[in-house]
């Protein structure tokens, strides 16, 4: 098991279509050797499985990766979106559906949905794995 930085970036879309860098996820998260999450580090490290969001033009968002029933979710820093799909906490923290990887690898190119925090549904490609 090794942790990884994900960068995810928005893929190819309609008001996008060369997508977007400047619309990215730096995503934190232990992989086994096949690529998979690791489900047992993450359960016994949750504090490592950090998420940053970069959006343009608004400013960035610090959080956490939990597992949830659907998949994961960001836990946001502070004053997160208390519109997000999880809701908040109670504590200053909001949570946000983010995506769902099932038992298939993590793979540099491959696309995957994550749905924001506004509820909108979103295509990002996988642009770095290291």
């Amino acid at each position: 098991m090794t942790w990884k930085v994900i960068r995810l970036e928005l893929a190819s879309s309609w008001e996008f279509p060369r997508g977007s860098a400047g619309r990215s996820y730096l995503i934190r998260l232990p992989l086994t050797e096949e690529g998979v999450i690791d489900t047992a580090t993450l359960a016994s490290q949750p504090a490592r499985a950090t998420v940053r969001r970069y959006w343009a033009n608004e400013a960035d968002m610090i959080g956490n990766l939990v597992p949830t029933p659907q998949g994961y979710a960001i836990r946001y820093e502070g004053k997160g979106s208390t519109k997000a799909n999880g809701g908040s906490d109670g504590n200053g923290h909001s949570n946000a559906q983010l995506f769902q990887f099932g038992a298939d690898a993590i793979k540099l190119g491959e696309q995957i949905f994550l749905t924001e925090p506004d509820g909108f549904e979103s295509r990002f490609r996988i642009a770095s794995l290291h």
